[in-house]
């Protein structure tokens, strides 16, 4: 087993001159990197920090983040990056849960200026050192830890399954705070010694000026990733000649995407499948798919992943599958008895081997690759004064995958708008990605027998309205 702070110095060692980061105007070789991880490094020793001390950060997309990533990997530490849209009351939540030793938020942080000094000796450890919480498919998000084994094997399963050597070009618009921001934006590049463009904020004919001026060859990341660059109007001004694959996940695809892209941008794609907790579980994008395979299902185990249905859901296991949960009392739930992890979600898998994802047991919302939680949207709204009773769902959204839909029964005499609930969530301390975008309003909520709403005869009601 191999630490991601011992492959860049092997990389720095090898080739001291390659890029190793592209962030804007700022560019780190590997040396420079290597340089830059270690100062911090020894700044995190410096604050009292050492081996599975939690080290949460909130920062954007660029030199720092990768740089605190490496550092707290050269300590043992435990690596625990939160989005920028993340607020108060699920930063609060984290760093409680997490015993948070040290928050950084800066990039003046004077961290990034501390000089180098000697390292000492530590071996990498198949204990924690990665912990990233889930978009919250739950009421509060949850912690998932992974060690230098996961993940590396992780990267070692993409490495092999996509081909990828050390010259490639990674673009990454996806956050580094997310599991395949972190994977595809700072550990494989490292792991291969490759490059990585990273973008802070997501616009398509920005990722494609990129992809030209850098030569970019490889990418990865939600629907509206793909959609935005496959679709944008002046595609054909950029020479995208070297790029070459973007696998596709997070949110459902459509399978027209996936063969307008392929035809589009000359690239290799295809559907994924996978979690925090389990990265990549299968993939349709890698070399000899069939075409069909690739846009219609969610692809075939990769590596030595293992998938199977039991009660129409989906369990899987893998080298990759995470060590746990940051609460342990979650574990009970998400392993089978045998050790198989229990994704939540339902699935088929057809004679070749390839998994269709089906539908979900989880009551959430997959707004561009990030999982909104239903029931703590519908906890918080139950509390407006307008409001009578709500249930969130999602809705189609031919841009994001879906969207929240708030269903209100007012109170009467009331008004409720869609802008009034943001207002109140935000003032409750909601991000604004968690914002329901539509709200329908009903006279009553239908409910099953047993006095549940229910949801299915509600999306049934919403199709029937819509087409009206």
């Amino acid at each position: 087993m191999t630490a991601f702070y011992d492959a860049l110095a092997r990389t720095a060692d090898r080739t001291p001159n390659r890029v190793a980061v592209v962030d804007g105007e700022r560019r780190l070789s590997y040396s420079e990197l290597r340089t830059a991880v270690d100062g911090a490094a020894a700044g995190l020793r410096a604050r009292g920090v050492g081996p599975g001390d939690v080290i949460t950060s909130q920062l954007r997309n660029g030199i720092e983040a990768v740089t605190l990533c490496l550092a707290a990997n050269a300590i043992n530490a435990v690596h625990n990056p939160v989005t920028m849209s993340s607020r108060e009351r699920e930063l609060d939540f984290i760093q409680r849960q997490a015993a948070t030793a040290v928050f950084v938020d800066d990039a003046d942080d004077e961290l990034f200026q501390h000089p180098a000094a000697a390292r000492p000796r530590l071996l990498p450890r198949d204990e924690p050192t990665f912990l990233v919480y889930t978009s919250g498919s739950t009421a509060d998000p949850k912690g998932v830890l992974h060690s230098d084994r996961t993940l590396g094997d992780e990267c070692t399963a993409q490495a092999a399954y996509h081909e990828l050597r050390d010259d490639e070009v990674f673009v990454i618009p996806s956050s580094l705070a997310h599991v395949s921001g972190l994977i595809y934006g700072v550990l494989l590049p490292v792991w291969l010694g490759a490059t990585v463009v990273l973008m802070d904020e997501w616009d398509p004919g920005r990722f494609l000026e990129l992809v030209a001026a850098e030569h970019g060859t490889f990418s990865a990341g939600a629907t509206p990733f793909l959609q935005g660059i496959t679709d944008h109007p002046l595609l054909e001004r950029f020479d995208t000649s070297s790029f070459r694959v973007f696998p596709c996940g997070g949110a459902d695809v459509p399978p027209d995407l996936i063969r307008r892209a392929a035809q589009r941008l000359a690239i290799r794609t295809g559907r994924g499948y996978g979690s925090t907790e389990f990265p990549s579980i299968t993939s349709g994008a890698g070399p000899g798919e069939d075409d069909n395979k690739r846009a219609d299902t969610d692809g075939r185990p990769i590596g030595a992943n293992e998938v199977r249905i039991v009660d129409a859901e989906i369990e899987a296991r893998g080298r990759e599958l995470f060590v746990g949960y940051r609460d342990a009392q979650l574990d009970r739930d998400a392993f089978t008895d045998d050790g198989w992890f229990r994704t939540g979600d339902l699935g088929v898998v057809d004679d070749d081997g390839y998994l269709t994802v089906t539908g979900r047991l989880k009551d959430v919302i997959i707004r561009s690759g990030e999982k909104i939680s239903a029931r703590e949207l519908e906890v918080a709204l139950a509390g407006h004064p307008a409001v009578d009773a709500v249930a969130v769902i999602a809705v189609p959204d031919p841009r994001t995958a879906e969207r929240a839909c708030a269903c209100v029964v007012p109170r009467p005499n009331a008004t409720v708008t869609v802008e009034e609930l943001g207002r109140f969530l935000l003032a409750a301390g909601f991000s604004k990605r968690k914002l329901p975008e539509q709200v329908a309003l009903l006279d009553a909520l239908p409910t099953t027998a047993a006095g549940k709403i229910d949801k299915h005869a509600l999306r049934a009601r919403l199709r029937a309205i819509s087409t009206q």
